[in-house]
Protein backbone atom coordinates (compact mmCIF):
# COMPACT_ATOMS: atom_id res chain seq x y z
CA UNK A 1 0.00 0.00 0.00
CA UNK A 2 1.32 3.50 -0.91
CA UNK A 3 -0.20 6.54 0.51
CA UNK A 4 -0.26 10.21 0.49
CA UNK A 5 -0.41 13.03 3.48
CA UNK A 6 -1.16 16.45 2.77
CA UNK A 7 -1.78 19.53 4.93
CA UNK A 8 -3.67 21.98 3.55
CA UNK A 9 -5.27 24.96 5.25
CA UNK A 10 -8.85 25.45 4.52
CA UNK A 11 -11.47 28.22 5.67
CA UNK A 12 -14.70 26.84 7.45
CA UNK A 13 -17.27 29.45 6.27
CA UNK A 14 -19.43 31.01 8.95
CA UNK A 15 -21.10 33.55 6.48
CA UNK A 16 -20.75 35.81 3.52
CA UNK A 17 -17.76 37.66 5.46
CA UNK A 18 -16.42 35.71 7.87
CA UNK A 19 -14.09 32.61 7.52
CA UNK A 20 -12.22 30.63 10.37
CA UNK A 21 -8.52 29.00 9.13
CA UNK A 22 -8.52 25.26 9.97
CA UNK A 23 -5.58 23.01 9.69
CA UNK A 24 -6.85 19.90 7.35
CA UNK A 25 -5.11 16.89 6.35
CA UNK A 26 -5.76 15.02 2.88
CA UNK A 27 -4.66 11.38 3.28
CA UNK A 28 -5.14 9.35 -0.14
CA UNK A 29 -4.55 5.34 0.04
CA UNK A 30 -4.20 3.22 -2.65
CA UNK A 31 -6.01 0.37 -0.94
CA UNK A 32 -9.09 2.64 -1.13
CA UNK A 33 -8.31 4.09 -4.10
CA UNK A 34 -11.73 5.72 -4.59
CA UNK A 35 -11.09 7.43 -1.63
CA UNK A 36 -9.82 10.76 -0.25
CA UNK A 37 -10.09 11.39 3.59
CA UNK A 38 -10.04 15.12 4.96
CA UNK A 39 -9.45 15.61 8.52
CA UNK A 40 -10.51 18.79 9.94
CA UNK A 41 -8.24 19.71 12.80
CA UNK A 42 -10.43 22.00 15.29
CA UNK A 43 -7.73 21.90 18.29
CA UNK A 44 -4.79 20.01 19.08
CA UNK A 45 -7.39 17.35 20.40
CA UNK A 46 -10.11 17.56 18.31
CA UNK A 47 -11.10 16.32 14.38
CA UNK A 48 -13.53 15.27 12.31
CA UNK A 49 -12.82 13.21 9.23
CA UNK A 50 -14.96 13.11 6.07
CA UNK A 51 -14.17 10.74 3.16
CA UNK A 52 -15.36 12.21 -0.15
CA UNK A 53 -15.19 10.46 -3.70
CA UNK A 54 -11.75 11.21 -5.29
CA UNK A 55 -13.35 11.80 -8.41
CA UNK A 56 -15.45 14.30 -6.89
CA UNK A 57 -13.34 16.17 -5.38
CA UNK A 58 -11.43 16.30 -9.02
CA UNK A 59 -14.52 17.31 -10.78
CA UNK A 60 -15.85 20.14 -8.82
CA UNK A 61 -12.67 21.97 -9.26
CA UNK A 62 -14.37 22.78 -12.54
CA UNK A 63 -17.72 22.52 -12.06
CA UNK A 64 -20.45 22.32 -9.32
CA UNK A 65 -20.56 18.52 -8.46
CA UNK A 66 -22.27 16.24 -6.10
CA UNK A 67 -25.82 16.31 -4.19
CA UNK A 68 -26.46 14.57 -0.87
CA UNK A 69 -24.46 15.17 1.92
CA UNK A 70 -21.23 16.50 -0.06
CA UNK A 71 -21.11 19.38 -3.12
CA UNK A 72 -18.23 20.55 -4.29
CA UNK A 73 -17.83 23.63 -6.52
CA UNK A 74 -15.50 26.17 -8.04
CA UNK A 75 -15.35 29.63 -7.00
CA UNK A 76 -13.01 32.96 -6.69
CA UNK A 77 -12.63 34.86 -4.09
CA UNK A 78 -10.83 38.37 -4.54
CA UNK A 79 -9.02 36.73 -7.54
CA UNK A 80 -8.56 33.91 -5.58
CA UNK A 81 -9.33 30.42 -7.17
CA UNK A 82 -10.98 27.65 -4.67
CA UNK A 83 -12.59 25.23 -4.29
CA UNK A 84 -15.96 25.27 -1.74
CA UNK A 85 -16.87 21.95 -0.38
CA UNK A 86 -20.09 21.38 1.70
CA UNK A 87 -20.61 18.79 3.95
CA UNK A 88 -24.30 18.15 5.32
CA UNK A 89 -24.98 15.61 7.83
CA UNK A 90 -27.06 14.15 10.87
CA UNK A 91 -25.02 15.48 14.47
CA UNK A 92 -25.00 13.31 17.21
CA UNK A 93 -28.16 15.38 18.58
CA UNK A 94 -30.21 13.67 15.36
CA UNK A 95 -30.45 17.40 14.27
CA UNK A 96 -29.27 17.61 10.34
CA UNK A 97 -26.38 21.05 9.75
CA UNK A 98 -24.03 22.07 7.10
CA UNK A 99 -20.76 23.01 6.57
CA UNK A 100 -18.72 24.79 4.18
CA UNK A 101 -15.24 25.08 3.72
CA UNK A 102 -13.35 26.74 1.15
CA UNK A 103 -9.82 25.23 -0.42
CA UNK A 104 -6.72 27.08 -2.33
CA UNK A 105 -7.47 25.19 -6.08
CA UNK A 106 -3.84 24.65 -6.59
CA UNK A 107 -2.82 23.43 -3.39
CA UNK A 108 -6.05 20.82 -3.48
CA UNK A 109 -5.50 20.33 -7.56
CA UNK A 110 -1.55 19.25 -6.65
CA UNK A 111 -2.46 16.36 -4.34
CA UNK A 112 -4.94 15.18 -6.74
CA UNK A 113 -2.54 14.79 -9.47
CA UNK A 114 -0.60 12.84 -7.54
CA UNK A 115 -3.29 10.69 -6.04
CA UNK A 116 -3.93 9.69 -9.88
CA UNK A 117 -0.14 9.06 -10.53
CA UNK A 118 -0.02 6.66 -8.22
CA UNK A 119 -3.75 5.30 -9.23
CA UNK A 120 -5.05 6.68 -12.67
CA UNK A 121 -8.09 6.45 -13.60
CA UNK A 122 -9.99 3.43 -14.63
CA UNK A 123 -6.99 1.84 -12.76
CA UNK A 124 -8.80 1.66 -9.18
CA UNK A 125 -8.89 -1.57 -7.94
CA UNK A 126 -10.84 -3.00 -4.94
CA UNK A 127 -9.96 -5.89 -2.68
CA UNK A 128 -13.49 -7.55 -2.26
CA UNK A 129 -12.72 -10.43 -0.29
CA UNK A 130 -10.42 -8.06 2.28
CA UNK A 131 -13.41 -5.33 2.48
CA UNK A 132 -16.26 -8.85 3.20
CA UNK A 133 -13.56 -9.96 6.10
CA UNK A 134 -13.47 -6.21 7.55
CA UNK A 135 -17.52 -6.13 7.70
CA UNK A 136 -18.01 -9.31 8.32
CA UNK A 137 -15.19 -8.99 11.50
CA UNK A 138 -17.31 -6.31 12.82
CA UNK A 139 -20.18 -8.05 13.30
Amino acid sequence: MSSLCETVFMNLEIDATERIPLVTRLVYETDDPFAVRVRFELQEDVSVTWTIERDLLSQGLAREVGDGDVRVSPQAVDGRREARIELAGCGLDGEWGRAVFSAWEPALRDFLDRTYELVPPGEEAVDVDAFLSQILAMG
